[in-house]
């Protein structure tokens, strides 16, 4: 029997379980419902759109939105290893310094 079941193979899921998995005694189990990031198109920065409502993409809409003349958003979310962050085009954005000092 496990001591840690993580749901969800995104970045943060990763990295718990690695984490808690340094301690040997610890029996971890990290489980994804997507594939692994295998595809072309994760590794490509320009083909990002086309996972895009792929079996890559949980495909989530919001509720509709009153400030969007009640239309949804679509919001892309990964279903592979990496979750959302496989999804980014390689992009990665520093945070400012004022915003980490206040």
């Amino acid at each position: 029997m496990a001591n840690y079941v993580i749901v969800g193979a995104g970045s943060a899921g990763c990295v718990l379980a690695a984490r808690l998995s340094e301690d040997p005694a610890a029996e971890v189990v990290l489980i994804e419902a997507g594939p692994p990031d295998r595809a072309q198109e994760i590794h490509i920065p320009v083909a990002w759109r086309q996972l895009f409502k792929s079996r890559h993409d949980w495909d989530y809409a919001s509720e509709t939105e009153p400030g969007l003349d009640r239309r949804r958003v679509y919001l892309p979310r990964g279903k592979m290893l990496g979750g959302s962050s496989s999804m980014n085009a390689m992009i990665y954005i520093r945070g400012a310094r004022a915003d980490y000092d206040g």
